[in-house]
């Protein structure tokens, strides 16, 4: 079967699955929770190195099962059937549709600020945008991953353009600094911050890191490519995010920036005055659109690739690529559409932040496991010291989490149980 995603449609499927509602959104949260910009600074960039590192590891585990499915196909072959039925249907749950209920809220944000006069429930509108995309995608099919990556190209160009602008004055001699406190005094009120939040909603805002797994079976070559794929456009993506970041926190007070949601609005207001903003955060609002559409595009391979594997026909458990039904595509849009009705945008991401960073350490033990067919250069590298340090400091941020946001980690948890019942009682209907 002839595989169809490129190297540069592959690269630009992590840094559309990156560029999202995360940078859009989240840093204001951030520094609320953390209390200084030098703290909020602290937590992007680690972010984006354990981003770094997990993909580097992640790289390794392609070479091993190149194929479809991502944590879920990963943790099946190489750890437990069970574990992996489960980490599918969490990604599918949390990574998918959960990702674009986020992502409709952001819509709403940035075209608030695009409208301000528009008289429309947010909730309802985020529905609406819900459906249309979805229906969208499903029509268009392969033409609808070519205008995400085109969407993409135009959000990273319009991102970075403003990253640039904003690092160019703030080199220029009159740029004044967000905060005059001292270095010392910025990192005593930070540490007492709510640093575990903070940092699962950074490992939200970096989630997509991984998003070349869940199509390794379409990618020409994936034993070879994807650990190139998943760390050329991740770096990219980190750059940008701590470029955009020294930015916001630098140019804009602390007063205009903490605890707000349309971040980018906010800085490009600041730069260049309201009119531009309301373009821009139009702008913003359209490339959105982006996110839900690969969202919608990645999804429902997940869920298919794991119920391939609970049928009673197993001839084709093995098969790179899987037929995914317009059935799946509109499940995920369902259970977006609910969790917009029932939850909080903080909630939200912190849940989809715990469970992000739960599963690729999973993925990432087994390295340790079995025995790997494709010999690397950096394998030993890999096992001794990128997998440990992921491990061991992903752990630490999720632990902390956990005791500072024990409602939402509670929840992800149920998730992850109830997807332990869909397991079992799912096996059970299909091998009636």
């Amino acid at each position: 079967m002839n595989k169809h995603l490129t190297t540069y449609s592959a690269v630009f499927l992590v840094v559309a699955s990156m560029l999202g509602t995360g940078i859009l959104t989240t840093t204001g949260i951030i520094l609320a929770l953390v209390k200084t910009p030098a703290a909020a600074m602290g937590v992007w960039i680690l972010g984006g190195l354990l981003a770094l590192i997990g993909a580097w590891c992640y790289g390794e585990l392609a070479r091993r099962v190149p194929r479809n499915g991502g944590e879920a196909t990963i943790l099946r072959e190489l750890m437990s059937p069970t574990l992996g039925e489960i980490a599918g249907l969490t990604s599918f749950v949390v990574g998918f549709a959960a990702c674009n209920t986020a992502s409709s809220m952001a819509f709403v944000d940035y075209l608030g600020e695009a409208l301000p006069n528009l008289q429309v429930q947010p909730a309802l509108l985020s529905c609406i945008v819900l459906l249309v995309v979805t229906s969208l995608h499903g029509f268009l099919g392969a033409v609808g991953l070519r205008i995400q990556t085109l969407l993409a190209t135009a959000k990273f160009a319009s991102l970075f353009g403003l990253a640039l602008w904003g690092v160019y004055l703030m080199s220029a001699p009159s740029s004044a600094t967000a905060v005059p406190a001292s270095a010392a005094s910025e990192a005593a009120a930070g540490f007492g911050g709510a640093w575990g939040q903070a940092m699962m909603l950074v490992m939200f805002a970096y989630s997509g890191w991984n998003a070349a797994i869940y199509v390794a079976g379409e990618i020409r070559d994936p034993v070879k490519n994807v650990r190139k794929i998943l760390l050329i456009g991740t770096a990219i993506v980190a750059v940008l995010f701590i470029l955009l970041n020294a930015v916001l926190l630098t140019q804009l007070p602390v007063a205009a920036l903490e605890g707000v949601r349309p971040v980018m609005a906010a800085l490009v207001k600041h730069m260049f005055g309201s009119d531009v903003a309301a373009i821009f955060s139009g702008f913003v609002a359209f490339a959105l659109l982006s996110s839900i559409g690969v969202s919608a595009f990645l999804g429902p391979r997940v869920l298919a690739a794991m119920l391939s594997w609970l049928g009673k026909d197993a001839s084709h458990k093995n098969d790179a690529r899987v037929h995914v039904s317009p059935s799946l595509i509109w499940l995920q849009a369902g259970l977006s559409i609910v969790m917009v009705l029932t939850g909080t945008f903080v909630q939200i991401l912190t849940v989809m932040g715990f469970l992000l960073g739960l599963f690729p350490i999973i993925s990432i033990l087994c390295l340790y496991r079995g025995v790997d067919e494709h010999q690397s250069a950096s394998k030993t590298w890999v096992r001794y010291v990128l997998a440990p340090v992921f491990i061991l400091v992903s752990s630490a941020i999720l632990l902390l989490g956990a005791w500072q946001s024990p409602r939402e980690v509670s929840f992800a948890l149920a998730i992850v149980a109830g997807g332990y019942v869909f397991r079992v009682t799912s096996r059970r209907f299909f091998n009636a």
